[in-house]
Order: C-alpha cells, then sequence, then structure tokens
C-alpha cells in the first residue's frame, strides 16, 4: 500500500497534482523551498509539544501528529501556517507559542520567502547529570525502565552524566546532522540465578540474554546522517530516530525507547493529496525505512536449532523495515497505518527475493525457505472532538503482531488511548494529558514484540523499540503543564505500572515526578527533574524498593551560523 502510494505521490508531482511550495524570489534569484533539504527537530525537542498544542487550540491543521521527527523546512511550514489563522485573533496562549518558534525556524522562515539554503550551525552543547537514588529498573524487555525513551542512554544506580553536542548544516538539496555524546552511567544489580532462568524460560533461549548496558564510559552517537530533497521528498541514510504515533508518551509500534538505527529512509517531508476522485482522502504523508538492528543474542535457525550466547552479540544482525501512511480527510481527523518486519540474520540471507517477500507475502510460518519475517502492524488516529475543538482532542494507538490490521482483531492486538487538553476552564496556561495502555493475554504470556524465531524480540541495542509498558503490562500516565511561555514550562506527572503475573512473575510500579524546562536567555537553557519511583517485581526484589531520581541539564544553543 504505501509503496503504492510513493508512485502516485511521484506522478501528482509530474502531473501538476501536487502541494508542493512555488518557486519565489530573493534577491532576484529564484529557489523553490520544496528542493531545499532541512534536517530533522530531534524527538526531544520542546518544539513538538508547542506545535502540538498549536494544533489542539486549531492555529495548526496540516500537521502529521503520528509521524515524526519533522524537517526543520516542515516547522517552518507549519508556524507560517499557525501565524495566518492566528492573524486578527488575540488568543495569549496561542501568541506565546508562535513568538518563541518563530524565534527557532528564523532562519527557514526566510528560507520560505526564498532565502539561500547554505549554512553550518551548532545545534546545541549540552551537559546533564543524572543522579538515581536507590535500585532503578533499567530492562523494559522484561520488567520495567524507570527512565524510558530516552534514545536508549544507559543509566544505573548513583550518578549517570552525559555530555554531547549537535552540529547540523544545508547545502541546498543536501543536508548533514550529527549528534553525538561522551556517556557514564552508574552500577546495575546483577540478577540472580532465578531470574535469569526464568527470562531464559520466557525467551525459550539456552541462557538470558544481557539486558541493556550499563556501567559504561564511552562516546556515542544520537543520531547521523545525510538527506537529500527533490520536490517536498527527502532521503536520509544514517542513523536515524522514528516516533509512530500520536501520543506523548508512548508508541506502540516505533519509539526513541531504544537507541537508533543505522537506516535509509525516504520521506515525504511535506503533506500531499492524490491526483482526481482520490484527492478526497486528503492531504497525506508517507514514509518508508529500511535498517539493521543490533544487541540481537540469540535467533532459532531453519533447523530448529537456537544459534547465539547470552551476552554476545550475533555477528549476523537481522534487518528491520517499515512504512507509515498517514492522512487526515478533515483538518480534524488523522488516520495512520504503520507496519515493520524484521527479516534476515543468521540461517537466512538477506537477498533480493527474501526482502520483497518480506514486504509483499502474505504467507504465515517461520524457519523455511519462504519465511516473510517476523511481522507487526499499527493503526493509530487523532481527532479534535466536535463542539469542544479547541478544548479536546482523542486519540488512540493500536499494534498488533501477526496480524494485518489491529482494529479487525481488538482482543488479540494492544491498545493505548489518550486525551489531550490544551487549556482548562478559567486556567488557560494550564493544559492536561492523560494516556493509557492495554496488552491482552495472547497465546502464552509475553507474547507482544516476541518472536520465535528473532528470539530477543522487537529490540535493538537490548531495548523495546516500542512502548515502556512492556510485552505484557498495563498502564497509564496522567501529566499537566503550566506554560509560562513557549520555552519555559513547568510539568507534573504520574505513572502507572501493572504486569500480568503469568509473564516472569508480574510485578508493578508508580513513581511521580516533577520537571521544568526554563529559557535562561535567547541562548541557554535549563531543564531540571526529580521523581520518585515505588515498584515490585517479585524475580528482581522480595519487598517493594524505592528510588528517587534527579535530573539537571543545562543547553547552549548559540545562534550564530556560519552561511
Amino acid at each position: 500500500m504505501v509503496l503504492s502510494l510513493l508512485m502516485l505521490n511521484l506522478y501528482a508531482q509530474t502531473s501538476g497534482s501536487t502541494s508542493a511550495s512555488v518557486q519565489t524570489t530573493f534577491d532576484g534569484r529564484q529557489r523553490n523551498p520544496a528542493n531545499m533539504a532541512s534536517t530533522y527537530v530531534p524527538l526531544d525537542s520542546w518544539v513538538y509539544s508547542d506545535i502540538d498544542r498549536l494544533a489542539a487550540l486549531g492555529y495548526v491543521q496540516t500537521d502529521f501528529a503520528g509521524q515524526r521527527p519533522w524537517t526543520r523546512m516542515e516547522c517552518a511550514r507549519l508556524v507560517t501556517e499557525a501565524g495566518e489563522r492566528a492573524a486578527g485573533e488575540a488568543d495569549a496562549e496561542a501568541g506565546s507559542l508562535y513568538r518563541s518558534l518563530t524565534k527557532e525556524f528564523a532562519l527557514e522562515l526566510r528560507r520560505e520567502d526564498g532565502a539561500p539554503n547554505v549554512g553550518f550551525q551548532i545545534e546545541s552543547i549540552y551537559s546533564q547529570v543524572l543522579g538515581i537514588s536507590g535500585r532503578p529498573l533499567v530492562d523494559g524487555y522484561h520488567f520495567a525502565q524507570t527512565v524510558y525513551n530516552d534514545f536508549g542512554r544507559p543509566f544505573g544506580e548513583g550518578t549517570n552524566s552525559y555530555s554531547g553536542t549537535a552540529l547540523r548544516a544545508v547545502a541546498g538539496p543536501a543536508a548533514f546532522y550529527f549528534r553525538g555524546e561522551y556517556q557514564q552511567s552508574g552500577t546495575v544489580a546483577a540478577l540472580s540465578p532465578a531470574a535469569q532462568s526464568a527470562i531464559a524460560k520466557a525467551d525459550f533461549t539456552p541462557a538470558a540474554s544481557a539486558g541493556p548496558a550499563s556501567n559504561v564510559s564511552r562516546f556515542r552517537t544520537i543520531e547521523a546522517y545525510v538527506s537529500l530533497a527533490f520536490k517536498n521528498n527527502q532521503l536520509s541514510f544514517g542513523q536515524q530516530a522514528l516516533w509512530w504515533g500520536p501520543a506523548s508518551g508512548d508508541a506502540m509500534l516505533f519509539s526513541d525507547n531504544a537507541e537508533s538505527i543505522p537506516m535509509l529512509r525516504y520521506d515525504r517531508v511535506s503533506p500531499f493529496k492524490l491526483p482526481g476522485f482520490l484527492g478526497a482522502l486528503g492531504p497525506m504523508r508517507v514514509q518508508f525505512f529500511i535498517g539493521r538492528l543490533s544487541g540481537q543474542q540469540f535467533v532459532q535457525t531453519g533447523s530448529g536449532a537456537i544459534a547465539g550466547q547470552g551476552g554476545v552479540s550475533l555477528a549476523d544482525q537481522p534487518y528491520i523495515h517499515g512504512m507509515k501512511w498517514t492522512l487526515k480527510p478533515t483538518p480534524n481527523l488523522e488516520l495512520g497505518f504503520s507496519r515493520t518486519v524484521i527479516f534476515g540474520g543468521p540461517g537466512f540471507p538477506v537477498t533480493w527475493g527474501s526482502f520483497w517477500r518480506s514486504i509483499f507475502s502474505t504467507q504465515s510460518g517461520n524457519f523455511n525457505a519462504t519465511d516473510p519475517g517476523d511481522r507487526r502492524a499499527a493503526f493509530d488516529f487523532s481527532y479534535r472532538l466536535p463542539g469542544i475543538r479547541d478544548w479536546a482532542t482523542l486519540y488512540c494507538d493500536s499494534f498488533a503482531d501477526d496480524e494485518a490490521f489491529p482494529p479487525a482483531y481488538p482482543t488479540h492486538s494492544a491498545w493505548s488511548p489518550g486525551i489531550y487538553l490544551p487549556k482548562l476552564p478559567y486556567l488557560h496556561k494550564i493544559d492536561f494529558r492523560a494516556e493509557g495502555a492495554v496488552t491482552p493475554s495472547r497465546l502464552f504470556p509475553g507474547f507482544f514484540y516476541f518472536n520465535v524465531h528473532y528470539l530477543d524480540g522487537y529490540t535493538n541495542g537490548r531495548e523495546i523499540m516500542g512502548s515502556w509498558v512492556g510485552r505484557q503490562g498495563s498502564g497509564y500516565q496522567l501529566s499537566s503543564t503550566y506554560w509560562h511561555s513557549g520555552r519555559s514550562t513547568v510539568q507534573l506527572g504520574y505513572r502507572s505500572l501493572w504486569v500480568d503475573h503469568s509473564f516472569l512473575e508480574g510485578g508493578w510500579l508508580r513513581d511521580v515526578s516533577a520537571k521544568t524546562n526554563l529559557a535562561l536567555s535567547s541562548d541557554f537553557s535549563l531543564q531540571a527533574g526529580v521523581q520518585y519511583e515505588r515498584w515490585q517485581f517479585p524475580l528482581l526484589a522480595a519487598a517493594p524498593v524505592s528510588n528517587i531520581t534527579t535530573s539537571v541539564q543545562l543547553s547552549y544553543t548559540p545562534r550564530w551560523s556560519a552561511h
């Protein structure tokens, strides 16, 4: 389906039925913003929450919340849209968000008007110290995580630190991005023999797979890629992060919980409409990627034997590809359809035939010459509710293992509903968000994110690539943010998770948190937070355990750039 849409997209461009921007003039020269490459806004940027709030308030209607990241040029387009809709209105909250975003994307807004797309910039220089007092949870694939959706950064009890920099450059149709950091993490308690035995049994492996990296001192690339743009399409190659889902704290199929994957990605970075009567589907975006996983330790080969060794990554790591199609039939309704497949690895060489089979085959089963791979599908939607459009947005993410379309198998799929209130009555500077997640019982405990062929399941770098709720958990998150400005916020949060007793004897966690993001000046910002957590997983601790996490990060974002 997505590949067919890619072809229709290219046809629409050549036939003139496209939403690409027309050429503009600047200092006597013609330039088309549709052919200007730009780097993606990092998934942990404050920009997304600002645009989300503008969209919920009704000032942005062509954003695609379920398909991120967005390029800087696309964000500039959304800022322009917000400015046009806000003209003549005196909404103080929208005005504050709009001013913050226009400052952030000042260069891109000039390029939208025809300025040359040439420049180099230090995006940020930052240093974070994260202290954990008490034993944390670090393995979200088998138990849970104290820190999650953090690009797979290692952490442990004691002091953890991360210091890094991000650089970006553009030159016409080409763009370059690099973000790397030096990481030091605290200690992680060793698993007991009973816990290791239970993990091996749950994963069908001869020994327990080693969990996420700990006690490390290393330099690591967070993201690094080059991009080429043409007619609002962009090809990117390198290590990249994705977020496929409308929620703020949870993405069922693809999140930034694990480290980024080296991939080749095609992205329709700005929405387009299909030609003819198909245009009634509304603006849409499509995306496809293929990459290679890391950290997988065990696979079951075609002969039924299990290859691998606990704590040692396979020499022949499997590949993964994914597709997503998102459309907006109306300005208030967004629908998303996505799919990923893991294929290749020991005993299953990657060829053109196996690649095409993993995309198009509808066969089931494993371990034979026509094995299509480990397939997962997701469906999500978001909807601004009638009558209270500017007050409430309802959304839901769903995910299924080995099923083509989650809504067709509601009792076999995992669900993550949520609601966002961008402002409260009489308290317009305060928002509220509630999100939940549930994984129903399936064929055996821990079915979700697992596969009998790829025994380390849906992980990269030994961390789950999907939701923090894990393989057999249910939970919810509540948060409320006070918006002093677009870049200065204070947020209170609560999270609860419980895991069914059938999977690794179950367990639970509860945590409360407070965090702030403060713009100290145009160049400096401070992020700080504190979290109190209480948990009990019988295989890890016989009695409830508490920990306190504190975090302070100072970021420098110079406004200087070479162009």
